[in-house]
């Protein structure tokens, strides 16, 4: 499986936040709920220099927003669908801002058709294999312009 270790900064995402269990899985609700409405956030994203937005996250924590992994068997967390902004921007009435703290994430390629697989993969085998341990919440992450989506594995 290809991975690549990145240093990320801060992060700031402006979306709609809720909480998931393993009864009920809202991300899919979120994020309809995100688009529906996105003409309220669309000013505050952060763009690249073609004009195309940096980045759409799936954000997750643990539900004291410390950022720490989901529980549960990573079946019960809050979950975040949102756009990437600028550190000051402030979130309208009914969105929810977060700032992700500045981590190591080790990155992979994914699609709906993988997720689950290579999900348990990362966690399970490649993350102990190459002597590291998951240190905080995993995130999902589109690309707008090319519409490749990535998980990335807060590391230490």
């Amino acid at each position: 499986m290809e991975y690549k270790i990145v240093d990320l900064p801060e992060v700031s995402i402006i979306g709609k936040e809720g909480l998931c269990t393993e009864k009920e899985n809202i991300v899919q609700n979120l994020w309809q709920e995100a688009n529906s409405h996105f003409d309220e956030v669309a000013a505050l994203g952060m763009k690249e220099a073609d004009g195309s937005y940096v980045g759409l996250w799936g954000a997750m924590s643990d539900e004291n927003r410390t950022f720490k992994p989901w529980t549960n068997h990573f079946s019960r967390g809050l979950y975040l669908a949102g756009i990437e902004t600028y550190k000051d921007s402030i979130a309208p009435e009914g969105w929810t801002k977060w700032i992700m703290p500045a981590r190591k994430y080790l990155v992979v390629e994914v699609n709906s058709d993988s997720y689950g697989e290579i999900f348990t993969n990362v966690i399970n085998q490649l993350i102990p294999d190459i002597g590291m341990k998951l240190a905080g919440a995993v995130c999902d992450f589109t690309e707008p312009a090319t519409g490749q989506s990535k998980l990335f594995f807060p590391v230490e």
